[in-house]
């Protein structure tokens, strides 16, 4: 049975009352071979991916994913869209991925089967072009998954050294962080703030959780242990405000909500037969949604132009056209849904008097573009 208990003065609680409720945020993870994204609830779950072959994705604070696809990189719009390919090809599949938070690099861990290298490696690339593993810094042998700590620096898990947990200045020289005695850390993340890290133990049989009283290389001190797990733990990712964790079991993604009282808890399953979770602070509603009327008379269009809305998370551009020609344009920052009107100019106007039996509304953002006909009633 998954069960919480406490390895000091009693500071973390992980409660199964509830998820997370914030919903400005998102987590991205790999489900049937493709790439989703749900609020971190669980609701609102998207697929953004259909042609297969995907695993171990993350993303950076403005939403940009990086996952594996077969022995490369890609990288992923919001949408799904493919936006090019990063990391280097050889030795086949990357068993984890992360993005850094400003998205220009991304961290991988590979599997190298010789003749050259062999055994694990920790490597980072950029994320706008193919880069070889040699490029930046490294390769590391004998790593697993590199993660994060800054948009510099990496956390990163050696296999057979005393130390448990090392940090990894891109590029710069290794540093020695900290080791648990009572148990082998394979990897994990340090929130936002910098005030708490979660890492899994023992090949993935608990969960350890630590609070940090300054960012690291302060050292952290042991406070909770998550146990009993469904298989095994993997991939702890912290909320952008450090209030939960998500991680992965094998019937799913749990999460769990955290607070300063004690460590008794669990934390509930909410997205069933996720894999790799990535929290991220990029909203995870629909990267371009626009509706427009189906018709629209001629004195209305003249005086008040066409109301649409919008959904994304985005700077939404919207352009009225008529012949395929521009006859007005209006912008507004949207965040969910919200109401825009798209006004023809005065040239527009004398246009649409001269004749016409429609107009489309083309609306761009979030890397999208989307078209509405609307038929004009004369």
């Amino acid at each position: 049975m998954r069960r919480y208990t406490a390895l000091a003065a009693a500071l973390l609680a992980l409660s199964a009352a509830a998820a997370p409720t914030a919903l400005a945020d998102s987590i991205v993870f790999e489900r049937g071979g493709n790439v989703w994204v749900a609020n971190p609830d669980g609701s609102g779950q998207r697929q953004l991916t259909t042609a297969g072959g995907y695993s171990r994705p993350s993303q950076a604070d403005d939403g940009t994913i990086i996952a594996a696809n077969g022995s490369v990189l890609h990288r992923l719009s919001r949408s799904g869209a493919l936006r090019g390919t990063a990391g280097d090809d050889d030795y086949g599949g990357k068993i984890f991925t992360d993005t850094s938070p400003t998205g220009a690099l991304a961290s991988y861990g590979f599997f190298a089967n010789g003749p050259i290298l062999e055994g694990p490696y920790a490597a980072v690339s950029h994320t706008g072009r193919p880069t070889e593993k040699e490029e930046i810094d490294g390769p590391l042998k004998g790593y697993l998954n590199p993660t994060w700590l800054d948009s510099n620096r990496l956390l990163i898990f050696p296999q057979s050294l005393i130390v448990d947990v090392q940090i990894w200045p891109v590029p710069g020289d290794v540093q020695d962080w900290f080791a648990d005695g009572d148990v082998d850390l394979g990897g994990g993340e340090v929130d936002r703030a910098m005030t708490k890290f979660a890492a899994t133990a023992d090949g993935g049989s608990s969960i350890r959780v630590y609070r940090l009283p300054a960012p690291p290389p302060a050292l952290p001190e042991p406070r909770c242990q998550l146990t009993g797990p469904t298989g095994s733990f993997f991939r702890p990712t912290w909320s952008p405000d450090g209030s939960a964790l998500a991680f992965q079991e094998d019937d799913g993604i749990h999460v769990a909500r955290i607070n300063l009282d004690t460590c008794e808890g669990s934390g509930p399953l909410v997205i069933p037969g996720g894999n790799h979770p990535d929290w991220g602070p990029a909203a995870a509603g629909p990267a371009l949604a626009a509706t427009a009327p189906r018709r629209i008379r001629l004195s209305a269009l003249l005086t008040g132009g066409v109301r649409i809305r919008v959904a994304c998370t985005c700077m939404a551009r919207a352009t009225l056209l008529t012949g395929g020609r521009a006859i007005g344009r209006s912008r507004r920052a949207v965040s969910g849904s919200a109401a825009m009107r798209v006004k023809p100019n005065r040239a527009g106007r004398a246009r649409l008097r001269r004749g016409g039996r429609s107009v489309s509304v083309r609306v761009t953002g979030a890397g999208r573009r989307v078209t509405r006909k609307v038929m004009v009633l004369r």
